[in-house]
């Protein structure tokens, strides 16, 4: 896997156009201006039922570092206020460059997510056919504590940017010579399980926020 601090010198060809933060305001603002059945906002009770509560920015892979902040919170309010994980409450909002990591394995393999993003496999040390972030591979009795998986069984919530989700659905069609329009359908059919279609990071980490949500970012 790609170390952070090498991680947006090694950004590939599907990520080139991220879209500006507010592009990404304006998209949260008219959302709000919709029938609330139009999105999911079924998290926001999940987060109100817990006492501490804290939102990731997961606008970059960095090598998992999102996922190793959740863990260390749950570890670290569990030790040091005996909190049980209904009692802690961590989101991610997969954004911007962190967006493929909510993509699942059959879409890391179908447009070639690692190899785009210089990011092997440590199983087989080649280019990443597979979500590397969602679970550990070909070792059943192994449960990782920062992989997606182990985090969803701790109650995690994985937001995920439709801005983003669009513009890396662009790109690879670009690369892959496919219509834009129905890679963007194949990748929000394709999200990590639990994953909850947001109308943009912005909006996810703000409305997260206002749901009373501590805020951090990757090097926080």
């Amino acid at each position: 896997m790609t170390k952070r601090r090498d991680f947006l010198a090694q950004r590939g060809g599907a990520a080139a156009a991220m879209p500006l933060d507010t592009k990404e305001l304006r998209a949260g603002t008219l959302a709000a201006k919709t029938a609330p059945s139009a999105w999911d906002t079924s998290w926001l009770d999940r987060l109100a039922a817990a006492q501490y509560r804290v939102v990731f920015n997961g606008s970059e892979i960095a090598d998992g570092g999102a996922l190793e902040l959740a863990s260390t919170f749950l570890n670290h309010y569990h030790e040091v206020h005996g909190t049980t994980d209904d009692q802690t409450r961590p989101v991610i909002v997969f954004r911007r460059l962190g967006t493929p990591m909510a993509f699942n394995d059959a879409m890391w393999d179908k447009y070639a997510i690692g190899e785009d993003q210089k990011i092997n496999d440590p199983n087989t040390k080649a280019p990443a056919r597979r979500n590397i972030y969602f679970k550990a591979a070909n070792d059943p009795g192994q449960y990782p504590p920062t992989t997606i998986e182990a985090l969803n069984a701790r109650g995690l919530i994985s937001l995920v940017c439709n801005i983003a989700t669009n513009n890396w659905a662009s790109g690879f069609a670009r690369k892959f010579k496919r219509d834009a329009a129905d890679v963007q359908r194949d990748l929000k059919a394709n999200l990590i399980p639990g994953a909850i279609l947001v109308p943009s990071g912005i909006y996810g980490l703000i409305r997260a926020q206002n749901a009373g949500c501590a805020y951090m970012t990757i090097g926080s």
